[in-house]
């Protein structure tokens, strides 16, 4: 994990003169909403095994992480449905009510798997960010921690571009080739 100390060398050359506290704190704003806006920093929970008539389970998070989203569930390693502000399809799926625990919408058997797959982002009180998103991230970060610390509404657009440019490489996956906006039928 680093700390939010490593982002310096990339922010008190563009905000100098800022004391060390304010600015490592502002990394931490910015790595919120950079985490919650890409939903880039994605981790397996450890499994949940079912019980008989329960419908609520504690999300088990690591510490200093928030949930920002359910992506996906696999109930006995199959899909599961997650509920969404836009709907399920289905009368069987999980939710959470309030980011701390899951519920799911109709009773499951006793010894059932539940396995999620969620985003999160740095808590209020985290030390830092998981190596991965820093090493991959850590100038977009950098650029909203110094457009915030400037007050310079440039550095804001400039990294909302970014933002956006990641989700769809993101919803891409990262591939080279545009998804086809018309379905083949051959």
């Amino acid at each position: 994990m680093k700390t939010w100390s490593a982002f310096l060398p990339d922010v008190r050359p563009k905000a100098p003169g800022i004391p060390e506290s304010i600015a490592e704190h502002a990394v931490l704003r910015a790595a919120q909403d950079f985490c919650d806006q890409t939903r880039v920093w994605q981790l397996e929970l450890d499994p949940v095994t079912t019980q008989d008539g329960v419908l609520e389970y504690d999300i088990e998070l690591g510490t200093g992480t928030e949930l920002v989203r359910l992506e996906s569930a696999t109930l006995n390693g199959e899909p599961y449905a997650v509920w969404r502000k836009e709907g399920v399809a289905c009368d069987s799926y999980v939710n959470t009510p309030d980011g701390k625990t899951i519920e799911f919408s109709r009773p499951v058997e006793a010894g059932a798997v539940l396995v999620l797959r969620c985003s999160v982002k740095p808590g209020n009180r985290a030390a830092g960010i998981a190596d991965a998103i820093y090493d991959r991230y850590v100038g977009d970060i950098a650029l909203l921690a110094v457009a915030e610390l400037k007050d310079d509404e440039g550095k804001r657009q400039a990294y909302q571009r970014r933002v956006d440019r990641i989700k769809t490489q993101l919803w891409r996956g990262n591939a080279a080739i545009r998804p086809r906006s018309r379905p083949s039928l051959f």
